[in-house]
Parts: structure tokens; C-alpha cells; sequence
């Protein structure tokens, strides 16, 4: 039995790659951890019914129950108890397991989806007669991951999308390392400044950016912190332990800009220094007390049920050469971010507007201040 926290499939070049993490527990030996017990642990965790779990696993009440008993013994502790008229709740060590489950997916999930892809296309290379790829290095978003795998399982999309921050995604598509970059702008901050970081001699040639949606930043917090912390000034003073993005994230750029438009410095946050690398690992080492405060979009702090105030109101853009806009399947790819269905995906997140979707802007070539400096 395999207990499996990420899979990854990847179709590219008729080669099927699945990569996974396997969880063993135990005192004396460690065993595997059934993967079915988490589903029952999830089902416990929103029913507070093991009858209803049992059902959503797919298994017996029997099985559901042996499942747990045989758990509380491997580990000394039991996992969910039932109590007559309040139905069946999870122990502490049953909801830090599920915590831990979801911190574990986030932390390594976009790690493995990148090596999948890789490994794909690896041993597909030899094959021939299939299309290209489409190459996406893009800054971490929950939207534009459910839209990748909306565009493979529904509509046959053959995507490689490895995240990797706002700067080294936009890096790439400057060293031509990727199709499509990914990264979003803080408020009041031009495509044509943030692209001039990342083509530090001038752009060469015209730079399509197509607008994603708007997302909501700001303070994911732990329930119950004390003092709250609503604010910049109030995290500094509180002293609460915060988890940051890593150097080169949009976020964490972001992040520094309100940090010093506050007066304050790095060293007056507590953890400053302490990373994570997608927005769903921060809200999950919140969520597993591994820090009271961080920084990051309301879907992640939605989704692990933590607190939240926003900061700032961000745009997400994909950006490509405009001399491959018109190669497939860029095109189709812009048709699906126009569509109601990319809305829809949008939609289903807190704080996400798609209004403006699919929307082009044109950035012109030109050189760097440095450059013709150099010129004269």
C-alpha cells in the first residue's frame, strides 16, 4: 500500500512519468501509512461522521473502523474518537497529521511536478511526430496551476510549467529558456520597469503580456495570535514569528516595497529571513504552528482556514515574444484565458478578478539607460 501526497502526471511525448512521496510511520518500525486513511481522516475532519468518511474514502464502515483502530495501536495514540451524540472528531495528532500532509504537498509538490516534466521529456525525445511542447516558467499561483491542468485533462494541452519566481521566470523567457513567463507587478509598478530588470541590456524585440487576473496580498495569520497583527507596525511590534517567500518572488519583492514604504527594516520582523517557496507552504507552516504570521495571496490562507488582511492588490500577467504569439499553441493558450471557463477557475478563489483577462499589452524594444551609455 503506498501512500501517495503528490502525483504528477506528465503526457509529453506519449511517456507517462509519476513521481510521489511515500509516508511511513510507526513506533518500534515504521509502516506504510494507507493513503486511504488520510482520505477517512479528511472525511472525519469536514463530516464529523466516520459513516460519512467511510462513504467518500470508498470504504466498509468496517474497514473505516479497523483502519483507525489498527492506527491508534501502530502509533499509541488514536487518531479520531467517537463519542455517542457528537459523532466522530479528530485528535490532535489525527488534525497535525493532515496539517503536516498538506505542508509536506505544498513545500514539494511544484519541486516534483518540475522533475516530472523533466523526466518526460527526457525519454520522450527520441519520439517524433507529436507536438511542441508549451513551456511555461511562471511565479507560484493556484489559478494558473488548476488552469495547466484544466488545459491537459480537458483540452489535450502538452504544458511543462515549473514555478520558479517572478524575476527567474521572466529571466528565462530573456535567455529563451521557456515559451511563456509568468510573474505579477506590484500597484503603481510599470511592465516596462519590471521587464527592464530581468533584460538588463534593453529589450531586443517586442514583448507580448497578457493579463491573468488581480489577487489579493496581504498578512496570512494563525487563529488566535496575540497580539493580532493587522498591519506592518503591528507585526514588528508584536514580536510573532513570521515566514517569509524566498529572494526573487514577486511576493517577497513585494513584501520588502511595503515593508520600507512602513519605515521599517528586515530586522525589525522577526524570521525575516525564514523561507518557503509557493504560497500554499506558507499558509501550511502557519497552519502547523511552525510560525504565527506570513505573507501571501487569500486563496492560500482560505484554504488552511487562517486569518487574513489584505495589503495590496497585485496583477498577474504571462508574457511570450511577440514573434511567437502566433505559433501553437500560444494562441490557443490566450483563447482559454479569455474563456468563461479560465473565469470560472478564477472564480472559485478568494480573493481573484478576472475581469480584464486575455487583455494584450504591447511592450517595443528598446535599450537599456546603461546600454546606450555605453553606445555613446
Amino acid at each position: 500500500m503506498k501512500a501517495s501526497i503528490y502525483n504528477m502526471l506528465c503526457f509529453a511525448y506519449m511517456v507517462r512519468v509519476e513521481l510521489d512521496l511515500r509516508w511511513r510511520l510507526g513506533r518500534r518500525e515504521a509502516v506504510p501509512f494507507d493513503d486511504a486513511l488520510f482520505a477517512l481522516l479528511e472525511g472525519i475532519d469536514e463530516s464529523e461522521s466516520l459513516q460519512s468518511a467511510a462513504r467518500r474514502a470508498g470504504l466498509s464502515y468496517r474497514h473505516a473502523w479497523g483502519l483507525l483502530s489498527g492506527w491508534a495501536k501502530a502509533l499509541g495514540r488514536p487518531l479520531a474518537t467517537l463519542e455517542r451524540g457528537r459523532g466522530t472528531r479528530l485528535t490532535a495528532l489525527g488534525a497535525r497529521l493532515l496539517v503536516l500532509r498538506e505542508k509536506t504537498e505544498a513545500h514539494f509538490g511544484p519541486e516534483l511536478a518540475r522533475i516530472a516534466s523533466e523526466l518526460a521529456a527526457t525519454l520522450g525525445e527520441t519520439d517524433t511526430g507529436v507536438a511542441r511542447r508549451l513551456r511555461i516558467h511562471a511565479s507560484h499561483d493556484l489559478a494558473l496551476r488548476r488552469a495547466s491542468e484544466r488545459l491537459a485533462e480537458a483540452h489535450g494541452f502538452d504544458i511543462d510549467l515549473a514555478v520558479l519566481g517572478s524575476h527567474d521566470s521572466l529571466e528565462s523567457l530573456a535567455r529563451r529558456r521557456c515559451d511563456v513567463a509568468g510573474f505579477h507587478t506590484a500597484p503603481d509598478t510599470s511592465l516596462e520597469a519590471v521587464l527592464g530588470e530581468a533584460f538588463p541590456k534593453g529589450i531586443p524585440e517586442p514583448i507580448l503580456a497578457y493579463r491573468l487576473f488581480q489577487r489579493e496580498q496581504g498578512l496570512i495569520s494563525a487563529t488566535g495570535v496575540q497580539p493580532p497583527v493587522h498591519t506592518l507596525a503591528e507585526l514588528a511590534r508584536s514580536g510573532a514569528r513570521f515566514i517569509n517567500r524566498q529572494r526573487g518572488s514577486g511576493t517577497r519583492t513585494l513584501f520588502d516595497r511595503l515593508l520600507s514604504e512602513a519605515g521599517l527594516r528586515p530586522s525589525d520582523v522577526r524570521g525575516y529571513h525564514d523561507e518557503e517557496f509557493t504560497h500554499l507552504a506558507v499558509a501550511a507552516t502557519i497552519a502547523g504552528g511552525g510560525a504565527d504570521v506570513g505573507f501571501g495571496i487569500r486563496a492560500a490562507a482560505t484554504q488552511f482556514g487562517l486569518g487574513f488582511t489584505p495589503l495590496a492588490v497585485e496583477t498577474y500577467y504571462l508574457a511570450c515574444r511577440e514573434a511567437r504569439s502566433r505559433d501553437e499553441p500560444i494562441p490557443r493558450l490566450i483563447a482559454f484565458l479569455r474563456s468563461g471557463e479560465f473565469r470560472e477557475i478564477c472564480g472559485s478563489l478568494p480573493g481573484y478578478d478576472s475581469t480584464d483577462a486575455g487583455r494584450s499589452q504591447r511592450i517595443a524594444p528598446h535599450r537599456s539607460r546603461r546600454a546606450r551609455s555605453f553606445a555613446r
